[in-house]
C-alpha cells in the first residue's frame, strides 16, 4: 500500500492516495479518527476498499490524551490533516470518521467547521462524556485531555464545547451514521440513544446500524468496520444527503 508519512501538529500523521494510476486525483477524502498504524495493521481490507472506491484517506497517531477526546489539540490535528490532504489532492468536502473517542474528536471538529465535511459517521463513538468519566481510568484520561481535575470542571467547561450531547443542536446540519454494537459495554447504546434524540429534536440526520458484538477496538470486534455499507453513506451524502434518496 502506497503510504506517505509525515508530522501534523507534532503527530505522525499518513497519506494514502486513491486507487488507480493518477495518484493525484481523489474522487474523495475519508479523515480518520483512527490510529493510522491501527489502520494499517488491523484493517488494511476496509482501508483499500475506500482506496478501491477512489477515495484519499488521512489518519493520525495520537501522541497522549491532548489529541483526541474532542480536545483542541486533536481538533486542530484534524484540520491540519486536511490543510496537507488538500496540498496532495484536489478533494470535495471530506467524510469524517472515526471510532470510540476517534469518533468523538471527529464529531467535535465537524461542529466547529460548520458546513466543511459532508458527512460523519462513527463506529460505537463516545457520545456523552459526563457518564464516560466515571468509568474506571477514564477520569484521569480526560483530565489530561482537557486541562482539568474534577468532574465539574469537566460538566461545566468541557462539556458545552466538547461533548456530542451538548452539541446536537448545532449538528442539525450535517448527514450521521453510527454502527453500534449491541453489547458495548464502554460506549453503551443507551448514550448513543441520547445523542440521537437530541439530534432527531433538533430536526437533525442521523441513524443508527446495530449489530452484535461489543466495543469495536483495534483488537476487535469487526463487525462495526463495514466498509461497504460506510462507502454508501458517504456516496449518499455527497450527492446530496438529506435531500436525496437514503442508501438504505
Amino acid at each position: 500500500m502506497d503510504v506517505e508519512r509525515t508530522v501534523v501538529n507534532e503527530c505522525e500523521a499518513m497519506f494514502i492516495p486513491a486507487g488507480g494510476s493518477d495518484r493525484s486525483v481523489a474522487v474523495g477524502l475519508l479523515l480518520a479518527g483512527l490510529q493510522s498504524s491501527t489502520l494499517l495493521r488491523m484493517f488494511p481490507a476496509w482501508t483499500e476498499a475506500w482506496q478501491a472506491a477512489g477515495f484519499a484517506i488521512a489518519s493520525y497517531d495520537f501522541n497522549d490524551d491532548r489529541y483526541t477526546w474532542g480536545a483542541d489539540a486533536g481538533v486542530a490535528t484534524f484540520t491540519g490533516l486536511l490543510e496537507e490532504a488538500r496540498q496532495r489532492w484536489s478533494v470535495r468536502r471530506p467524510i469524517v470518521c472515526g471510532s470510540s473517542r476517534g469518533g468523538l474528536t471527529a464529531l467535535v471538529w465537524a461542529h466547529r467547521n460548520p458546513g466543511v465535511p459532508a458527512a460523519w459517521f462513527g463506529m460505537n463513538p463516545v457520545m456523552n462524556l459526563g457518564p464516560f468519566y466515571e468509568l474506571e481510568g477514564r477520569a484521569q484520561s480526560l483530565n489530561a485531555a482537557h486541562g482539568i481535575r474534577t468532574e465539574g470542571e469537566l460538566l461545566r467547561d468541557v462539556c458545552p464545547r466538547a461533548n456530542p450531547v451538548d452539541l446536537a443542536a448545532d449538528l442539525a446540519w450535517l448527514p450521521m451514521r453510527t454502527w453500534q454494537g449491541l453489547d458495548d459495554e464502554v460506549t453503551p447504546p443507551s448514550e448513543l440513544e441520547t445523542f440521537d434524540a437530541a439530534i432527531r429534536k433538533a430536526a437533525g440526520s442521523h441513524s443508527i446500524i446495530y449489530g452484535p458484538g461489543g466495543h469495536a477496538t483495534a483488537e476487535g470486534p469487526r463487525d462495526q468496520f463495514d466498509a461497504s455499507a460506510q462507502l454508501a453513506f458517504a456516496q449518499w451524502a455527497e450527492s446530496g444527503g438529506a435531500n436525496a434518496l437514503s442508501p438504505d
